[in-house]
């Protein structure tokens, strides 16, 4: 693949998951309520397969990786401010935080070749169900970890 924004797009994937997986698993320690508390750590799960999936694409394509250390300590901040605040809040910040990170993996789907259009549209569905857990819990729907569960195979 090799489109100019490449690189960062793939970068961008090792970004998210780290700071995902600080997010989620702050957010899940600060809580209260046990029930968010699940959904924070099925959250967390999802981020963490999604970057060891990376991880093994980097493997095998022989790319370099970069570690992220500024986005963890990002995570780690927003996830507890995330635990914290109102649910309703919390749910907003999370929906709309996952569409400049969609962009980019719409864009590694869109450019792929069909040896690497399953791990792309993958990474884009992951986050896609982020967002549809986020906006499910906005309209109070019980079913808000179908999409997460799905791809975890639960």
């Amino acid at each position: 693949m090799n489109y100019p924004e490449y690189k960062a797009d793939l970068q961008r994937i090792h970004e998210s998951e780290v700071y995902g997986i600080a997010v989620f698993e702050t957010a899940a320690r600060v809580t209260r309520n046990a029930g968010r508390k699940q959904k924070w750590l099925a959250l967390k799960a999802l981020e963490e397969q999604t970057l060891n999936r990376y991880l093994d694409y980097m493997n095998k394509t022989g790319q370099r990786v970069v570690e992220p250390r500024i986005w963890e300590l990002k995570g780690y901040a927003e996830g507890a401010a995330l635990g914290l605040m109102p649910w309703i809040l919390a749910m907003r910040l999370l929906r709309d935080g996952t569409l400049p990170f969609q962009e980019k993996f719409l864009r590694l789907k869109n450019h792929a070749d069909s040896a690497e259009k399953e791990f792309f549209a993958y990474v884009y569905a992951h986050e896609k169900a982020i967002e549809a857990f986020a906006q499910k819990e906005l309209s109070r729907d019980e079913g808000s970890l179908k999409a997460v569960n799905s791809l975890l195979g639960r």
